[in-house]
């Protein structure tokens, strides 16, 4: 059986990958998929994800005593989850693991070789946020698919509510994934102003499985599922 492993980066912090990750976990709750948290600095998913169950979630750190990324051990770590019956894998990278990663896929290794060694898929999603961390997501984006030489399937995930105010950079975004041939998937347009979204985004801070929230806060959560995250 050939398995999935979803990486999902960004060196920025703040834009949205936890909130990302946690979507996507109420997308596969009823899914024989595995999230690891691999966010040293926060471990945001593990607190949020704890609805899923200790069969479902790890948390492991890849960060050692000088803050660098200990590329062998997420090789290892890897190698020692194609042991495990899960055929999908969900690994939320935090900002310092994110920054460190594209020098484990340009230098170590022949990444795409390695996979293709060890009988899996890789997909990375890389998360935009808008505003001031705008132009630093981008920079990463580009600096992943530099790393990543067209090998890869790459989607680019725009957290909505951070464009909220801007506009002209989601324009922007479209375009050039548009020109670029990237996936791009807009997600998270949650309004925190409103009842609905307030009620959210307390459920998210709180880690709530789908069936606590209320039932139109339940509801619109399942649109923004089936609209940004089933085909993904």
């Amino acid at each position: 059986m050939r398995r999935k492993f979803n990486l999902i980066l960004q060196a920025k912090g703040g834009v949205g990958k936890s909130l990302h990750t946690y979507l996507r976990a109420l997308s596969e709750k009823d899914k024989t998929s595995l999230f690891v948290d691999l966010d040293s600095s926060t471990q945001t998913s593990t607190r949020q994800l704890a609805f899923l169950g200790d069969e479902r979630l790890e948390t492991i750190s890849l960060i050692d005593n000088r803050d660098m990324l200990v590329r062998d051990l997420f090789i290892g770590y890897i190698e020692s989850l194609m042991q495990t019956p899960f055929d999908e894998i969900f690994m939320d990278f935090g900002a310092p693991e994110s920054e460190q990663f594209p020098a484990l896929v340009s230098r170590d290794l022949d990444f795409k070789e390695w996979c293709d060694e060890v009988d899996a898929d890789a997909v990375f999603h890389i998360i935009i946020g808008g505003g001031g961390a705008y132009r630093a997501s981008v920079e990463y984006l580009q600096k992943m698919i530099e790393v990543l030489e067209g090998k890869f399937r790459i989607l680019v995930w725009e957290n909505v509510f951070s464009f909220r105010q801007f506009s002209r950079l989601s324009e922007e975004l479209a375009n050039n994934c548009a020109a670029l041939g990237l996936e791009h998937i807009r997600f998270g347009d949650f309004e925190a102003n409103s009842l609905l979204g307030s009620q959210i985004l307390d459920g998210i801070r709180n880690g709530s499985p789908l069936e606590n929230y209320g039932p139109g806060a339940r509801l619109r959560l399942k649109k923004e599922i089936r609209e940004s995250f089933c085909h993904a």
